[in-house]
């Protein structure tokens, strides 16, 4: 009986602990229905270091709606630092306000050009949707901002009366509060196309002193801290900085604002040391670094502001990059970049030239090798590897790294299905030699061509500024290859291919009676082999085109194609186009025909980046009747021999068994 009393009373006694709790919670916030003007209170913020400052706050409007079409309330702050630094800083979004204790919302806004000591709080209402939103996994991202606020009462907004304030317009010149893009380890034409490609995100991009190292804070993220959403970390730093709102039972709200606006996102986060508040005339901003140990991740980006979780940590994608010169090692980048197909590729992109630029220290010719792994989930055997070769006069730093950034797109932005990508790999070697040529004769040795011959052809190269050099090469023909005119293509894996007219015929193919059909892939794994199995550029190829029935060749011409490309900023040999003209290719057979046989190709790898395509007209002559008779029962004697072999191999892993 007594035990049976105890239970009841411990289970009252937590019942009574969780309603208080529920009721304490309920009181630490004050909504806008509570909301008047001319209340005060107070805010908190970081000024330097990672001390939490208060600073006062007066409520001079509750505005609901007006051109941004959500309900903000506007204030005005004062104190001794706000004084000093020239009102709100870009990098205190988020920092929480507070009336009696109680939290009311977040600095979210400002504007430009202005009085700094007014600004626009996201109320806490709109705010605690985010982690709503953030409980409900399968929500769809893209719900609009109005839906939340729609159970809250419509509060009419006060006239503005405050001599200071001549004019507030919620127009062009309104800004987020959030600080612009730190990043460390980034400079020059990398800067500027990281810049570039966040454009459309509306975010300005600085230089940051860059990550801190020592981060001896035992106690847990508090309100007024200052936080940093880091993109990228490592050896290279992508970072924004602003102030966390909210923190209770390992969840947290910021920034009042959104960030990328993204919806559900997968950001990392880490607290931020303060270097100071840098004052500007536009809108000054908080100058930070993140520091290198995390504190949970970001998970919900919209209207209202960031939410996440603490201890809880996101996905986030290892990048390895190692650059030689002339065998050397110069330079090697270690990396962690965020899981986000819309920022992914923008950011490895432009850190892997940054890694380039750092390890050359200069823009100019050079051949490369480079060498490209990726492992995935959804990747045929969780991996590709890609490797070729670049030349350039002009920038081979840059050039050097198109197939990694090619390969990292096609993977990333297929429509067939999602890559988690785990871990990427990139290695470049770079030489100050001009490894370049163009394919400039080729000749078949053959004297009469027959089905089922090995072609013996004689390609002759000009080296860029290095003489010629001959190779001897061969193509094998099919027995029942077609007798007959063949054209037969020489080309450089560079730009040889190139020079072919893509088919003009029409995107839908023919699916048979009643059917349709698009052309093009029909999944990632062929559009992926595609792309691995081009020729690479120090690749010469060897590809003939037999007689067909339907279609007529035309001669070869000494002219190049009006259309075709010229390569001017990377030509192997000077005045290239006049001294060694492109010719035009012969007439190639139908798609149909090329579909229905096997190519005659070879590749040949060579050791340099060659330019350039060649074709000339060949005759297949038939067989004689005899020769085909002698030729067929070879074959059938072949097979026949192998049969036999086969079958011994049998009968003694029989007897093996027995």
């Amino acid at each position: 009986m007594r035990k049976y009393k105890f239970k009841h009373l411990l289970l009252v006694l937590i019942l009574v602990i969780l309603i208080l709790t529920q009721t304490a919670s309920a009181q630490d916030f004050m909504f806008l229905e509570d909301i008047e003007a001319g209340m005060s209170g107070y805010g908190k913020t970081v000024f330097a270091g990672k001390e939490v400052e208060e600073f006062p706050v007066e409520i001079i409007s509750v505005m609901r709606e007006r051109s941004l079409n959500e309900d903000l309330i506007l204030i005005k702050v004062g104190g001794e630092k706000m004084e000093e630094y020239g009102g709100i800083a870009a990098g205190m979004s988020g920092s929480p306000i507070y009336i009696d204790d109680k939290l009311i919302g977040a600095v979210g806004y400002g504007w430009n050009y202005s009085d700094h000591r007014y600004g626009l709080v996201t109320p806490i209402g709109r705010m605690l949707e985010l982690l709503e939103h953030d409980n409900l996994a399968n929500k769809s991202s893209e719900e609009s901002d109005e839906n939340l606020i729609e159970n809250y009462e419509e509060i009419e907004g006060n006239e503005i009366e405050n001599n200071d304030l001549e004019e507030v317009s919620l127009g062009e010149k309104i800004v987020r509060a959030n600080s612009p893009i730190m990043v460390s380890g980034i400079k020059g034409r990398a800067l500027k196309r990281l810049e570039n490609n966040l454009e459309d995100l509306n975010l300005d991009v600085i230089t940051s002193p860059g990550i801190r190292e020592e981060d001896k804070i035992e106690t847990s993220p508090k309100a007024g801290d200052s936080i940093a959403v880091q993109l990228v970390r490592g050896d290279i730093s992508v970072a924004s900085i602003g102030t966390l709102t909210y923190v209770d039972k390992g969840k947290f709200l910021a920034f009042g604002h959104p960030f990328t606006n993204r919806g559900e996102v997968d950001y990392l986060l880490s607290r931020a040391y303060i270097n100071g508040v840098i004052p500007s005339s536009q809108q000054p901003f908080k100058l930070g670094s993140p520091y290198d140990r995390l504190i949970g991740s970001v998970s919900q980006d919209r209207g209202a502001g960031i939410a996440g979780k603490i201890d809880n940590y996101p996905r986030i994608t290892p990048l390895y990059i190692s650059i030689s010169e002339d065998g050397e090692l110069q330079k090697e980048v270690t990396l962690q970049i965020i899981n986000d197909e819309y920022l992914f590729n923008s950011l490895a992109n432009s850190t892997a030239l940054q890694a380039v630029d750092s390890a050359l220290d200069r823009i100019g010719p050079g051949s490369a090798r480079s060498k490209v792994k990726i492992m995935g989930r959804g990747l045929p055997n969780l991996h590709v590897e890609s490797t070729n070769m670049y030349y350039s006069q002009n920038d081979i730093g840059s050039m050097s790294l198109y197939d990694f950034s090619q390969l990292l797109d096609l993977i990333s932005t297929n429509p067939f299905k999602e890559i988690n990508l785990i871990d990427i790999r990139l290695e470049l070697d770079f030489e100050k030699t001009d490894s370049a040529a163009l394919v400039q004769e080729a000749k078949v040795l053959n004297e009469e061509i027959y089905p089922g011959d090995e072609l013996k052809i004689e390609v002759t190269l000009h080296k860029y500024r290095d003489g010629i050099e001959t190779k001897n090469l061969s193509l094998k023909l099919p027995e029942d290859v077609e007798p007959g005119l063949a054209t037969l293509f020489v080309d450089g894996g560079y730009t040889g291919e190139t020079v072919r007219a893509e088919s003009n015929g029409p995107t839908q193919s023919d699916g048979g009676l009643n059917e349709a059909e698009i052309a093009g892939y029909k999944n990632f794994d062929s559009m992926l082999e595609d792309f691995l199995d081009s020729p690479d550029n120090n690749d010469l190829i060897l590809q003939l085109y037999p007689a067909y029935g339907g279609g007529e060749y035309l001669e070869s011409s000494p002219e190049a194609p009006e259309d075709g490309p010229t390569a001017e900023d990377d030509k192997p040999t000077k005045d290239r186009e006049e001294s060694n003209p492109r010719p035009e290719k012969a007439a190639e057979p139908p798609q149909e025909a090329q579909d229905a046989e096997e190519e005659i190709k070879e590749r040949y790898e060579t050791d340099y980046v060659l330019e350039g395509s060649l074709n000339l007209d060949i005759e297949i002559l038939e067989k004689s009747e005899d020769e085909t008779s002698e030729q067929e029962t070879e074959t059938e004697e072949n097979i026949e021999t192998e049969e036999n072999e086969e079958k011994d191999i049998e009968d003694e892993n029989a007897q093996s068994r027995d």
